[in-house]
């Protein structure tokens, strides 16, 4: 046999190959771009999900069983019913049940005597019919025993048999289920491919279309949002949750840079609240752009913090509460205190014009909220990627109080130093600090929920030093994230395990 083993791990590479191409067609690929939107790249997970009943287990051998020894019980059973029987059946050939009185003169009988015409009852003979009862018993009992002794030592042969063969049997079962992961990992990778190859495309060709339809002079176009980072799906449920996601891409004065990449960060992280950590979409606030009065209707005013947010909150069930932020941020030249820019903002006059990050801190402390986590991909310096938004004004170190740091279950996270600038990823069309953000929650959640969730600081310890790394190399600058917050040390509490 051993000439023809290099024939049959060819065969079987050729057949492992010709499968693998086989499932990987019938495999469910990502759709071609269409004006539906752009395609989507499935998750190793789903993929691999969807591919498991494509590839059947293979049938787990059963571990032998010795087989048990028969005892005495059924067999002395048998052997006491059959002597009862046997005792009943025998008394009349043990002696007779009654004696007539015969002649003229009657007779005697066992010393007694017998009138004529008399009857007398005789009773059966003891020894004999007890002799004959456990004569039946103990033959019963020895045939029962014998026979099931036989059968025993059948099992007995048949599981020395098994013994042997179950290593050989489990080594194959082993080797099957080891190729039938390869075989699955391998078309998931084909599958994975092609989706973002398609996506690749569709991106390309939507850029290309973009940049053709730009007027000449005038800002791009807002392009579609086309996924570069896809969430994991991990089967999280939190249905009380509220969230508001905002992008603030394009400003209405004409001196304020876009931050071209703030719509995309918002539009990412809405999927990751929704697919990755179970938040309804109807509980998300969800803003493009948002002008002064949009941040107020959301955030409440300084006089009154119940705004759309608290409305969106039962009191009865106090709820998770997400809030992200992409877009300029800009300090206040006299007071140094920093404000989010809305897009009608002026930042020559961002005292008035601007919207206050600590009126925003103090309102989400009134709320009826069980824990408050805060992202903000923004920048306090007054400095952008494009110039400064305040002219005349060099870099502030601010010292702002976040009143929010003081409740429980409370978390700030932003994307660097007040002195710092925020920068993008182009090549992902992504902020940075954003990007690495979702980044390390897709690597942390691929599998699905670890065993011990990630507390902000654990996260925040894995995003912040790739930000810098990634901020010296493609930006020559520092950019350091920051966190905040008296529940850092605690388990992500928006997690709701189930």
């Amino acid at each position: 046999m051993m000439p023809f083993a290099p024939v049959r791990v060819v065969a079987t590479t050729l057949l492992f190959v010709m499968g693998t191409v086989q499932v990987a067609a019938q495999a469910p690929v990502a759709p071609a771009a269409s004006s539906v939107g752009a395609p989507i790249v499935p998750s190793r997970l789903d993929v691999v999900k969807s591919l498991e009943s494509q590839f059947p287990m293979p049938e787990q051998p059963y571990t032998p069983i010795p087989p048990a020894r028969p005892g005495m019980g059924v067999p002395s059973v048998l052997g006491v019913l059959v002597g009862a029987g046997a005792f009943v059946g025998t008394a009349a050939l043990c002696g007779k049940q009654e004696v007539t009185g015969e002649g003229p003169y009657g007779t005697f009988v066992n010393g007694k005597y017998v009138a004529p015409g008399a009857v007398l009852p005789i009773a059966a003979n003891g020894g004999c019919t007890a002799g004959s009862a456990a004569g039946a018993a103990l033959a019963t009992t020895f045939l029962v025993r014998t026979v099931r002794l036989s059968g025993y030592k059948k099992d007995v042969a048949q599981y020395e048999k098994d013994v042997q063969s179950y290593p050989v049997q489990k080594a194959a079962f082993d080797r099957a289920v080891a190729q039938r992961q390869l075989s699955i990992d391998s078309a998931a990778t084909v599958v994975i491919a092609e989706a973002d190859r398609k996506l690749a495309e569709y991106r390309e060709a939507e850029l290309t279309r973009i940049a053709a339809a730009a007027p000449r002079g005038g800002p791009a176009p807002e392009p579609p949002y086309v996924p570069s980072i896809v969430p994991p799906k991990t089967g999280l449920v939190n249905p009380d949750a509220v969230a508001v996601v905002i992008g603030n891409r394009s400003y209405a004065r004409s001196e304020v840079p876009s931050v071209d990449y703030a719509v995309r960060d918002a539009e990412a992280v809405r999927q990751f609240l929704t697919q990755t950590f179970g938040f309804r979409e109807e509980n998300i606030i969800f803003e493009r752009n948002a002008a002064y009065s949009t941040m107020q209707r959301i955030f409440g005013s300084e006089r009154d913090f119940k705004g759309q947010l608290y409305n969106y909150m039962d009191p009865a069930k106090p709820s998770d509460v997400f809030v992200f932020y992409s877009g300029h941020g800009a300090p206040d030249p006299g007071s140094g205190t920093a404000y989010l820019v809305p897009s009608d903002a002026d930042p020559q006059s961002i005292g008035l014009t601007g919207f206050p990050v600590k009126q925003i801190y103090n309102n989400l402390a009134q709320l009826p909220a069980s824990s408050i986590t805060v992202v903000m991909d923004a920048c306090f310096s007054g400095l952008t990627d494009r110039g400064s938004l305040l002219r005349g004004i060099s870099p502030l170190t601010l010292r702002v109080e976040n009143p929010v740091l003081a409740a429980t279950n409370s978390v700030v996270l932003t994307a660097s130093r007040s002195t710092e600038v925020s920068g993008w990823y182009d090549q992902e069309k992504h902020g940075l600090f954003t990007y690495t953000f979702l980044d390390q929650i897709k690597k942390t959640f691929a599998n699905g929920v670890p065993d011990s969730v990630p507390t902000a600081k654990a996260l925040a310890d894995q995003v912040t030093p790739e930000v810098v790394r990634m901020s010296r190399r493609i930006r020559q600058r520092e950019q350091t994230p920051q966190l905040f917050g008296a529940g850092v040390d605690t388990p992500l509490p928006f997690i709701k395990k189930p």
